[in-house]
């Protein structure tokens, strides 16, 4: 451990607090959110004789994939963990001080205890559509913010002309963004082969299968069904302690949140339409499950039967998804 050298690194819009450990010392700097400060701080990393360190930052999406992605680009082993699990370890170590420079020193320390897995970036094709989806997220939010304002009763004409207008723009650039995201698929021998398996599930939809391809990390990236339904967050979370406490289970959500959310619709769809599905929301409910837990079970199912098809590059097998 005491050759481990480790590099935490808080990241804000603008600037990265850092602070290394490296043979029993600590030094911290700041640098700017840009890559000529990527580049200085690699070049502070030299001066200070830090051999090849463990670079370990929250996940703050865009602001740390260009860090990430620089570092890795050196050969720098690079985690990008949760924020949560950041959280939970300042508590652990009972540490109440809470500056951006304390977070690096909280940050690199959780790297050394924990030696947490290395981050990977995308492919470009992925990438690519995850940058779609996240476009398409956003003008679904500007939409539905537009559409609203149509309730109000007795608009000015030139107001109701102006909103007609803009929605009719956005569901345009949506479709133009659809359109670009399914070319990209068509060009690629593996996404459309990934996407082909997907969609072959009865109930599993065009956007649920570009979410999946768009923001999860390739199945290769985990050991078993598990990790990869643990990734979205929809993994159970047990309250329990002795004879006295033992609270409602409750899904850990620490996971991605919009594949969650798009998962939750696709979970609708097959729990009443897939006839596989049915009879295994059936069974639940004959246990006495609520259906808050049984539209979790139906999540959870779907993402262990997304990691095996596109696992295995095999298509949906009923028997092998729904045997006893």
């Amino acid at each position: 451990m005491q050759n481990f050298h480790a590099i935490g690194i808080d990241i804000s819009k603008h600037t990265l607090d850092v602070c290394a450990i490296f043979d029993e010392k600590m030094r911290k700097q700041t640098f700017d959110n840009t890559e000529s400060g990527f580049k200085n701080l690699v070049k502070w990393k030299e001066k200070l004789g830090a051999i090849n360190p463990h670079i370990c930052m929250e996940s703050t999406g865009c602001y740390s994939e260009s860090a990430a992605e620089f570092f890795d680009s050196f050969g720098y082993k690079v985690s990008v963990v949760n924020p949560l699990q950041i959280k939970s370890f300042r508590m652990s170590k009972m540490i109440r001080q809470k500056t951006d420079s304390s977070d690096s020193e909280c940050i690199a320390k959780f790297c050394i205890q924990n030696n947490p897995n290395p981050w990977h970036p995308k492919l470009l094709e992925n990438k690519a559509l995850h940058e779609i989806r996240t476009r398409i997220n956003s003008l679904n939010v500007e939409l539905n913010r537009v559409t609203n304002s149509l309730e109000k009763k007795h608009l000015n004409k030139v107001v109701l002309a102006s909103i007609n207008k803009e929605i009719k723009f956005i569901k345009k650039s949506i479709e133009t963004l659809e359109k670009e995201a399914k070319r990209i698929i068509e060009k690629s021998e593996k996404l459309k082969q990934q996407y082909d398996l997907l969609t072959d599930i009865n109930g599993v939809g065009n956007k649920t299968a570009l979410a999946i391809l768009a923001d999860m990390p390739d199945v290769s990236r985990f050991e078993n069904a598990k990790q990869y339904a643990a990734f979205v967050g929809v993994t159970p979370s047990h309250f329990q302690s002795g004879i006295s406490v033992n609270g409602k289970s409750k899904i850990s959500r620490l996971g991605s949140k919009k594949t969650r959310k798009t998962l939750y619709m696709c979970a609708l769809v097959v729990k009443n339409n897939n006839p596989h599905f049915k009879k295994w929301v059936q069974t639940l409910e004959n246990k006495g499950k609520p259906p808050k837990v049984i539209i979790v079970a139906v999540m959870r199912k779907l993402l262990h039967i997304f990691f095996g098809v596109l696992k295995n590059n095999q298509k949906f097998d009923p028997e092998l998804a729904f045997h006893d």
